[in-house]
């Protein structure tokens, strides 16, 4: 069976588009994308999408300008319409050029589909790549998921990506470039072996070859059968997984309880669906010791521990409430601010906070929509009173035989996370008596109903973020 046989038995089968569908096909200049193009261009009617090509002049060869023009033309020829664009910092890039040139690449790619409103991705990628990927992962150490190597379609930000020559052999390409006459441009780095990649295509994978002529069938059906049991574990433990992990607007929580109710055994598969969750929709690289790190924090018998791990990102647990998130811990304790009687002050960019006497409280419009918290207190006469972080020592008046409980300990009683204190305000009269631990509780002081005196209000507003 011929490669444009095959080609078009695959895209069948395979449902990837409709007819009306557009696509946006990635075009270096090199034989693979230009096969790829050219088998899809020769699709029969019932199956052939509205093609778009795009391409990236990285600026990195002599004969970047010579190749730009070149696909300019193949496609002015062919009526496909083309976006290009040029990489201008690519020639300063001296390290991970190849993560950097990828990077941007696909923003390249997904402002191109945003503008046409198109969903599909298609890339060039073929059985010999997903040799090497496999090969480097497995080299690399990576985790078991990886193994299964490159996908046939996965999610991107916006849209999917697809990749229809997967099962080809870049052999087989080659063959068809020849018998159809196509031109293309290769690029001299895929023989230095500055490369990984490179040398374990020119060196390594030619040996192990000497010793099994099938090897690269072998691993492509190893990755196909791992994609698959894979796939099967993943919807197994989907339910469980739920329950454990959940992403919110603290960032991603693990329910601690329902994770210690699972076996060992899926304690390390959640835990490792759940890094590659996070690796893959964060700015976070997370490597075997993170991962036993945080099993281990998981299982402590330790109530309250945090730290940080990569990017920013950082590890809390109170009790049974783990985050991840990259929120920083507020470090401000010495904020200090006075409120006089009527006014209001903003503390940050998502709190305001005010304190009046009642029926006087006036709200800034910009905190009209937000989230409101108030108490109300009487004294003869208050002026002013201070808001500011809690210090060490700071107590709470609990009832009206002024039984006091440091702040510190509410915390602990009351279980509230580690973030969550930092965030704390204390409010404190001219007296220095606490009226308000923000936005937990008030003081006994601060409700006792006494009609012979000013009644006052204290109000914060904060924005959810």
């Amino acid at each position: 069976m011929s490669l444009r046989q095959k080609f078009q038995q695959q895209v069948k089968k395979s449902d990837w588009w409709q007819p009306d569908d557009k696509i946006l096909v990635a075009v270096s200049g090199g034989v693979d994308s230009i096969v790829l193009l050219h088998l899809l261009l020769e699709l029969p009617e019932e199956v052939k999408p509205k093609i778009y090509v795009a391409h990236i002049n990285h600026q990195l060869r002599e004969d970047s300008e010579e190749e730009e023009a070149y696909v300019l033309k193949f496609c002015r020829d062919k009526q496909v319409p083309i976006h290009t664009t040029k990489w201008s910092k690519g020639p300063q890039i001296t390290s991970n050029v190849e993560q950097e040139a990828r990077d941007f690449r696909y923003t390249f790619f997904e402002e191109v589909m945003k503008k046409e409103r198109i969903q599909t991705l298609v890339t060039a990628h073929h059985a010999d790549d997903q040799v090497e990927t496999v090969m480097m992962r497995l080299i690399s150490g990576n985790r078991l998921s990886t193994l299964s190597g490159i996908k046939e379609k996965r999610d991107l930000n916006y849209g999917n990506v697809i990749r229809p020559l997967l099962h080809m052999k870049k052999e087989e390409l080659l063959a068809y470039s020849k018998e159809r006459k196509l031109f293309f441009y290769e690029d001299e780095s895929n023989f230095s072996l500055d490369y990984f990649r490179n040398r374990l295509r020119q060196t390594l994978i030619p040996e192990i070859k000497k010793e099994n002529q099938k090897f690269s069938e072998h691993i492509v059906r190893f990755s196909q059968e791992l994609t698959n049991d894979m796939t099967l574990l993943q919807e197994l433990m989907e339910p469980k997984y739920q329950k454990c992990v959940v992403f919110s607007k603290a960032g991603w929580k693990i329910n601690r309880q329902e994770f210690l109710a699972c076996t060992t055994k899926e304690q390390r598969f959640i835990l490792d669906y759940f890094i590659a969750e996070l690796m893959k929709n964060e700015t976070i690289s997370l490597g075997f010791s993170q991962k036993n790190q945080l099993l281990s924090n998981l299982l402590s018998d330790k109530p309250n521990q945090s730290y940080h791990l990569k990017n920013g990102w950082y590890f809390k647990r109170t009790y049974d409430e783990v985050i991840i998130s990259k929120e920083v811990v507020v470090k401000g304790k010495s904020e200090s601010f006075k409120v006089l009687k009527n006014t209001g002050l903003f503390l940050s960019e998502t709190e305001w906070f005010g304190f009046f006497e009642k029926a006087h409280e006036v709200l800034p419009e910009r905190c009209q929509s937000w989230e409101k918290k108030s108490i109300s207190f009487v004294e003869p006469t208050c002026q002013q009173v201070v808001i500011r972080r809690h210090r060490a020592g700071d107590r709470l008046i609990l009832n009206e035989k002024k039984h006091t409980k440091k702040v510190s300990r509410y915390f602990i009683d009351e279980k509230i996370p580690a973030l969550e204190r930092e965030k704390s305000w204390v409010v404190e009269d001219h007296e220095n008596i606490v009226k308000w631990l923000v936005p937990f509780r008030e003081s006994y002081l601060s409700i006792r109903d006494e009609t012979d005196k000013i009644q006052y209000k204290l109000v914060y507003c904060y924005k959810d973020k």
